[in-house]
């Protein structure tokens, strides 16, 4: 009937695919579009579209929204769908809320994990039994799910610095087997996180393998994004570390013939930018050499993580007692000067967001220089103290990620995928990315000239659902799902603010599967909404 349908009348059609745009009309009819171009004006309830553009819904392809959407507080989402997002890929850098064995005695540790604040406590045992829980909900987005390399072997050995035994390889193996089954669409590595810190190449090309027999795909947080990292030693005059990390995969995915998509490309300090080009070249390389590789971004000099991210590999196996020996804090003292100078980042590059303690709390926000001058202590004790009483859980944001001409780079190579790969903060600071990733995409395209209009949204649509093999998103056609954004070209940007929560300018509206969930600024999410997308 046609007060089941909604016209999107009279805009200009940018369908995803990267084709030229099109004046012309859409029209949802209940889940799907049912008709697009030339529409007749009685099809269906009219929603005035001129001067605007008619876009997919954009697809967060770095994401770890997926402890978030077993929470009961749909606000968590409130700030994607004010940027257009509809679909997200998580399950990212080896962290899910599933995937471990059903009899861990490491369950704690799998759900204090960075993203607790979405849900506190596991109470299911398998990927199957979670969606179950997302079913019981009502999802208010669309979702596709990776299952964490790093939540199956925590769920094994913990965060023991150490390989894994051959009975307990073999389990691992089968957790992810078992997720896979189940219609996960991948698994993914986080290497600079405990555990998956402590695994190596043949555990992972095992793991790799695995994934190549299901036809999915392996996403990695790589072990370096800096010129020098704690995660390999310190060899002078070596290779730089993040060309390493590049080399590492990019091998694995020769030898195992594994889909691989390289998770933020990052150039983390000032003094690594000037290894974009050789970047750049290894990933052109491989493709022309048939490796089949793409890497996701995002438009920020920024990117949230954990303090503890900054520790070598030999600091964290020693943790928590390594904060309290002095030849350990002297070491990784000298170490952390050395690098520092090395990679063109430091102390001044690292802000606190939640600094995951009651003594640190107020300073949320600001910098470890001036944290430091405050509490009367060295930058360097000030960090080790502020991961001492926050249990190695305080979050930050490291600076210095990108310039705009390397973000521009990026933008413009034919294997970027772009993401947000952010996530609310229960408290303290946000990360800008979670209220601006995709207007601040379309913005650096129009303002700087890197991208075509068509070109910047395939990037966040057609483009993230041809890797993730997402039938039916990302593109405007009869038939597809009618996930859509419709958004001013002229006005659409991100905007700043201290507290890193500004809401984006230049959407007007947002439907995921039919539903209107977002109207002149107003946000109205529907449980069931969303759908899960198996593979």
């Amino acid at each position: 009937m046609k007060d089941q349908r909604t016209l999107l009348k009279g805009g200009l059609i940018v369908d995803g695919t990267g084709r030229p745009a099109r004046s012309g009309s859409v029209l949802l009819d209940g889940r799907r579009i049912a008709a697009l171009g030339d529409v007749p004006d009685d099809a269906g309830t009219p929603v005035d579209c001129e001067g605007k553009v008619i876009a997919p819904g954009f697809i967060d392809a770095h994401s770890h929204m997926d402890f978030f959407s077993a929470s009961e507080n749909p606000h968590h989402f409130d700030s994607f769908t004010a940027q257009g997002a509809t679909t997200f890929v998580a399950g990212n850098c080896g962290f899910s809320p599933f995937g471990f064995a059903p009899e861990t005695k490491h369950r704690g540790l799998l759900e204090s994990s960075l993203f607790k604040a979405g849900r506190e406590t596991l109470e299911w045992n398998s990927f199957a039994e979670y969606c179950e829980v997302l079913d019981g909900l009502g999802l208010t987005h669309n979702f596709a799910h990776l299952v964490g390399h790093g939540a199956a072997r925590t769920s094994l050995s913990g965060f023991e610095a150490r390989r894994l035994g051959d009975a307990e390889h073999a389990q691992m193996l089968a957790i992810l087997d078992r997720a896979l089954s189940e219609g996960a669409a991948g698994v993914s590595f986080g290497l600079q996180y405990k555990p998956g810190v402590f695994a190596k190449l043949e555990e992972l090309d095992d793991v790799a393998r695995l994934v190549k027999r299901h036809d999915k795909l392996l996403t990695v947080h790589a072990k370096a994004y800096s010129s020098f990292s704690g995660t390999y030693p310190m060899i002078p005059f070596g290779r730089p570390h993040n060309l390493k990390a590049i080399d590492d995969m990019l091998g694995l995915a020769r030898r195992t013939g594994v889909r691989l998509q390289f998770s933020h490309l990052i150039f983390a300090g000032s003094r690594t930018w000037k290894t974009v080009d050789q970047a750049v070249e290894l990933f052109d390389r491989a493709i022309g050499d048939g490796v089949d590789v793409c890497f996701d971004m995002f438009p920020y000099g920024c990117g949230a993580t954990l303090l503890n991210t900054l520790l070598p590999e030999w600091f964290m196996a020693g943790m928590p007692d390594a904060l309290h020996k002095p030849l350990a804090r002297a070491r990784l003292r000298l170490e952390a000067e050395v690098g520092f100078r090395l990679v063109g980042f430091g102390y001044p590059q690292i802000q606190i967001t939640n600094a995951s303690c009651a003594e640190y709390d107020e300073h949320n926000g600001r910098f470890l220089p001036d944290i430091a001058k405050r509490v009367g202590k060295s930058s360097f004790d000030t960090m080790l103290d502020i991961l001492d009483k926050s249990d190695a859980e305080a979050r930050v944001l490291f600076h210095d990620y990108y310039n705009d001409d390397i973000i521009d780079r990026l933008m413009q190579h034919p294997a970027a995928i772009f993401a947000s790969d952010s996530w609310p903060e229960p408290g303290g600071h946000q990360n800008p990315a979670a209220y601006g990733t995709f207007p601040r995409f379309l913005r650096k395209a129009r303002d700087r000239g890197s991208l075509s209009l068509e070109a910047a949204v395939h990037k966040m649509t057609g483009a993230a659902a041809v890797r993730f093999r997402l039938a039916d998103r990302g593109r405007l056609e009869e038939g597809a799902a009618a996930d859509v954004v419709v958004f001013d070209w002229n006005e659409i940007r991100d905007h700043a603010n201290e507290a890193g929560n500004a809401r984006p300018s230049g959407i007007e509206q947002v439907f995921i599967n039919g539903q209107l969930v977002l109207q002149a600024g107003e946000i109205d999410l529907v449980r069931g909404a969303g759908e899960l997308l198996l593979s």
